[in-house]
């Protein structure tokens, strides 16, 4: 029998969790949920324009990789790629599934996500699937803690969520600065 990680051990890991991601690292994320039934698909699956919930606050970790540049026909692009932690248990509260292709804003950047990873356990063992707690005297060890996602930046205008060219009103007349 383990000396650690029985559910009184996980209890106090979740509420350390909470209050550690929840409470003082107080990072909030926006989410945007992908509408699957409003989204029209083409012969291959894609889409040009994709619709999405109103964004909800999730308190998260953020990992942000370096900016790269890449040269092509084209010209000079930059990408990005990141990292995002959620707690679990607050994503169950809420009823909050993060899955591919759904969109976080962080930092005034849109990242799409690539990949969302339910495999992070405490004491490494999934109570679910641990074939020792059939056993009544080892009891329910483990927990399942958060959800990492890997994502990319992707670009405003192909979301449609924000509008990203505007001008003026024609009736708006322009003044120049006053210390010219």
């Amino acid at each position: 029998m383990a000396l650690f990680g029985s559910g009184r051990d996980a209890s106090l890991i979740r509420h350390i969790n909470r209050e550690l991601v929840v409470e003082i690292i107080d990072t909030e994320i926006e989410f945007y949920k992908l509408v699957l039934d409003s989204t029209r698909e083409n012969l291959y699956g894609e889409s040009d324009k994709k619709s999405y919930y109103q964004p909800i606050k999730i308190p998260g970790i953020v990992q942000k990789d370096e900016k790269t540049m890449i040269s092509d026909d084209y010209g000079l692009d930059s990408t990005r790629t990141g990292i995002f932690a959620f707690p679990r248990d607050y994503l169950l509260e809420n009823t909050i599934i993060i899955e591919e292709g759904d969109i976080l804003s962080w930092d005034n950047e849109y990242y799409e996500i690539d990949k969302a990873d339910h495999g992070q356990y405490w004491r490494g063992t999934n109570p679910s699937t641990d074939l020792g707690r059939i056993s009544q005297e080892r009891g329910e060890f483990g927990f399942q803690v958060s959800i990492v996602v890997e994502a990319h930046v992707t670009r405003r205008n192909k979301l449609n969520l924000v509008e990203v060219r505007k001008g003026g009103s024609p009736n708006q007349e322009y003044q120049l600065p006053k210390n010219l």
